[in-house]
């Protein structure tokens, strides 16, 4: 039997949190820290954990973020997991997307009920399911 998981990581509740919450039966909500990341890479290693999606709200605390980034990227499971980074300025997109080429980066552009939150959880629950 496999475990799926998907690991919502922000700085504070959000918006993204709420709409992560009403769509997947487990998620696992944390801050990103070092400490999060040794929790989730003992989740993986150990097969708790088989499948797993990490979803990154990038909004503040952006140097953190990075290094969290960083600990992932050097991971040999967790590196391979899909990684969606939200919460980002249309403006910080070009950036980010060159520093992490793997990342699915949702940026929210115009009016934040108007946007489609639908169509990207059900690319994450696709994704969730057919992680490797």
């Amino acid at each position: 039997m496999s475990t799926a998981m998907l690991y919502y990581l922000a700085w504070h509740e959000d918006d993204w949190l709420d709409e992560v919450l009403d769509r997947f039966p487990e998620v696992n909500a944390m801050v990103p820290t070092a400490k999060t990341f040794e929790l989730i890479a003992g989740q993986r290693e150990s097969n708790e954990v088989t499948r797993a999606v990490l979803v990154l709200n990038a909004a503040e605390e952006q140097d953190r973020c990075r290094e969290f980034l960083r600990l992932r990227q050097e991971h040999p499971l967790l590196s391979k997991d899909p990684l969606y980074l939200v919460g980002l300025k249309p403006e910080e997109e070009e950036a980010w997307q060159e520093a992490y080429p793997d990342a699915k980066i949702i940026v929210i552009t115009g009016f934040a009920v108007e946007f489609d939150y639908d169509a990207v959880l059900a690319r994450m629950e696709i994704d969730l399911e057919g992680a490797h």
